[in-house]
């Protein structure tokens, strides 16, 4: 039996946050790593919020013991579980009937664990709503619901048919609900985007300060100047460097592959296997900048090649490089209109991580696999990296 101590009660309708299954459209811009951390900052903020309140009890209901057993013993919430429920109307209809008809609730009200602008106010007004009203609702921006109350098991018919996690979920659960009286709360944002993430910022700051403070380590609010170009209004070529780090393994040559992942500015190529490369700073020398941008996005150290180095004699006090790179790119048509210097050059240390901001899948590949890859699936590869490898490979 849960610990009863007033007539209200908030239910968490909850999940152990579990990587790869949380806040999954923001892992795919970002990782599983950041949306995992993510939705435990929300809850953390939410729980804040709303906890230890002199107006209701505060439950979970979760769908299975061990997830029970887990928020008991890291949050020490009480709750029950709804394990047997088909769907998710289902689970919902178990909710309310449990929490009303065998725990004697007069008002209940369910809310998600990932909204974390959700505050205590906002559910306090919910049950003062109840005095006079079958239903209380509260609207997502996007169409979702945050808030459900009821003040006894009532319509349990209402959640059937709803499109759930959709934006037609409020105007679905409001036309179940034609008949009876509602009263919808003010609209509030979801967090499902990682666009989400810039745009409430403000909000954020200002309600949430355990996921501002993880935004803010993550460098997420870095500021975007100088950080995205829209190439495709440049009239001009865009010079970039690429490298081509090798090292041995085994007696065997492996080449260092990373999966491009850039889905705001080049969507049409993320996913495609890539060389780490990237954009040569303001008078910065190439060579650095290879080995600049291999160490920011795979974490991997290298040298380039003693037969690629530079000289730097002065002309009339200016320094400048006179260099024979590997070879040279130029892409003439199809995406951009880039320049490519690449380099070859020797691994020296670390283990390649990918930078959420970059690519995905940092790893090492042997020569044998990769040149069988080329051959069976280019249209895999972008387009400036197939032509460096094809090169290197010596695949015609």
């Amino acid at each position: 039996m849960l610990n009863k101590k007033h007539d209200n009660v908030v239910v968490v309708f909850a999940k152990r946050p579990v990587k790869g299954k949380v806040k999954t459209r923001i892992a795919e811009e970002t990782s599983e790593d950041f949306a995992f951390e993510l939705a435990k900052c929300c809850f953390i903020d939410l729980l804040n919020k709303i906890n230890n309140s002199d107006y209701f009890d505060l439950v979970v209901a979760t769908d299975s013991l061990a997830d029970l057993r887990w928020f008991q013993e890291n949050y020490s919430i009480n709750g029950f579980t709804i394990d047997a429920a088909p769907s998710l109307s289902d689970k919902l209809n178990i909710i309310f009937k449990t929490l009303t008809n065998v725990h004697g609730y007069s008002k209940a009200i369910l809310i998600p664990m990932d909204i974390p602008f959700i505050k205590q106010e906002d559910l306090i007004t919910g049950f003062a709503r109840l005095d006079n009203n079958d239903y209380v609702f509260g609207p997502e921006v996007n169409g979702g619901v945050y808030l459900m109350g009821l003040k006894d098991q009532g319509n349990t018919n209402i959640f059937s048919g709803v499109r759930w996690s959709t934006s037609n979920s409020f105007n679905d659960l409001s036309k179940n609900c034609q008949g009876h009286s509602i009263y919808n709360l003010n609209l509030k944002n979801d967090l499902n985007l990682p666009i989400d993430l810039i745009n409430l910022k403000e909000e954020i700051s200002h309600s949430c300060p355990i996921l501002y403070n993880f935004l803010e380590k993550s460098n997420y609010f870095a500021p975007l100047h100088n950080k995205y170009i829209n190439y495709d209004d440049l009239s001009i070529g865009i010079p970039v460097v690429v490298n081509i780090v090798e090292r041995n393994n085994n007696g065997q040559t492996e080449i260092l592959l990373q999966t491009r992942h850039k889905p705001n500015i080049d969507p049409a190529n993320s996913g495609k296997f890539e060389l780490p490369s990237g954009l040569i700073k303001r008078f910065e020398s190439a060579q650095i900048a290879a080995v600049r941008e291999t160490l920011e996005e795979t974490s991997v150290l290298s040298e380039i090649m003693p037969s690629f180095l530079a000289s730097q004699p002065e002309s009339n006090g200016q320094i400048i490089e006179a260099y024979q790179p590997y070879i040279c790119l130029q892409q003439l048509s199809g995406d951009r209109s880039y320049v490519a210097l690449v380099f070859v050059s020797r691994y020296l240390e670390g283990e390649p991580k990918e930078n959420i901001e970059e690519n995905r899948n940092p790893h090492w590949i042997d020569v044998a696999k990769l040149t069988e890859q080329i051959k069976n699936k280019p249209e895999t590869f972008f387009g400036l990296s197939l032509v460096a490898l094809k090169k290197y490979l010596k695949i015609s």
